[in-house]
C-alpha cells in the first residue's frame, strides 16, 4: 500500500529522511508536510516565507516522498497571499497550514480560502479545545464548521478530530467538505472508529504530526480501529491520493 499521511512537519528545518524507510515497511508512502518553524504563535509575513522557503528545499531534495502546505498567517494580507501563490505556482504545493495565528473562521481568512476553492488545494487546519490553556487565536470545531459552511467549495483537513472527538465530530457532521485527520496524543484506536462511525470512512484521513509523534503508533491506532480492509485502504490513503490528484496549480 501507497499510504498517505496527512499531517507531518519539518523537524527544524529538515525532514528526517529515514521516516521514508520507516513508512515503507508501514505502507506510508507519502507525507504532506508543513513548516511552523519555532512555534511562534504570531509570526510575520518574513518569517513565515522563510519557514516556506526551508520547506521547498525539503520538497525539491525528496520530490517522490514529499508534498507541502504553503503556511500562512493570514494577517499578512496580501503579501502573506502572493506567498501562498508563489508556494503554489512556482513550487507546487498541494495545500494550506492554518495554526493559531488566526481562528479559522476569521474573515482575514477568506482570500486565502478563495484561492484555495480555486486550485482545489487542501486545508489542514489546527483545532483543539483545552480545559486550560487555550490559546486566544486557537480554533476549535465550532470555528472550523463556520468556516466551512462559509466556503463550501474548499476542502478542509480538521487536525487532531479537533481535539476532543465526541463534540467536535458533531460539530462538523453536517458540513461534508470537512474531513479529520487521525492524529494527536488523545486519539487512539476507539476515536478512530468512532470517527469513520460518524462521518463516514471517506472522511477520515490518516495523520501523525510528525516530527512530534511516533509514525509507527500512529499507525497502530488506525489498523486496531477495526475497520475492514476497504475502509482501511480508503483511511490510511486512498481518500488523500484522490485529493492530490484534483490540485491544480
Amino acid at each position: 500500500m501507497n499510504g498517505v499521511d496527512v499531517h507531518t512537519h519539518l523537524a527544524g528545518d529538515r525532514f528526517d529522511p529515514g521516516i521514508f524507510a520507516q513508512g515503507e515497511r508501514l505502507g506510508i508512502g507519502t507525507f504532506l508536510c508543513s513548516n511552523i518553524g519555532a512555534y511562534i504563535h504570531h509570526p510575520d509575513p518574513d518569517e513565515v516565507h522563510a519557514m516556506n522557503r526551508s520547506l521547498v528545499t525539503e520538497l525539491a531534495r525528496y520530490p517522490d516522498k514529499l508534498k507541502g502546505y504553503c503556511y500562512v498567517n493570514p494577517r499578512g494580507g496580501r503579501e502573506s497571499l502572493e506567498d501562498l501563490r508563489r508556494c503554489v505556482e512556482d513550487h507546487g504545493m498541494i495545500g494550506i497550514k492554518l495554526w493559531v495565528a488566526t481562528l479559522a473562521d476569521d474573515p482575514l481568512v477568506d482570500p486565502f480560502l478563495d484561492y484555495a476553492a480555486a486550485h482545489r488545494l487542501i486545508v489542514l487546519t489546527h483545532a483543539w479545545r483545552k480545559t486550560v490553556g487555550q490559546l486566544p487565536h486557537e480554533s476549535t470545531a465550532s470555528h472550523v464548521a463556520r468556516v466551512a459552511a462559509r466556503h463550501p467549495d474548499v476542502r478542509f483537513v480538521m487536525a487532531h478530530l479537533g481535539g476532543q472527538p465526541e463534540s467536535a465530530l458533531n460539530a462538523v457532521r453536517p458540513h461534508p467538505n470537512v474531513a479529520v485527520d487521525t492524529s494527536g496524543t488523545i486519539i487512539g484506536r476507539g476515536e478512530v472508529a468512532l470517527a469513520v462511525q460518524r462521518l463516514g470512512v471517506q472522511r477520515v484521513v490518516f495523520g501523525s504530526d510528525l516530527h512530534h509523534a511516533c509514525l509507527s503508533a500512529n499507525v497502530g491506532k488506525v489498523l486496531g480501529a477495526g475497520l475492514d480492509d476497504d475502509a482501511l485502504a480508503q483511511v490510511l490513503g486512498g481518500t488523500a491520493a484522490t485529493w492530490l490528484a484534483q490540485v491544480t496549480a
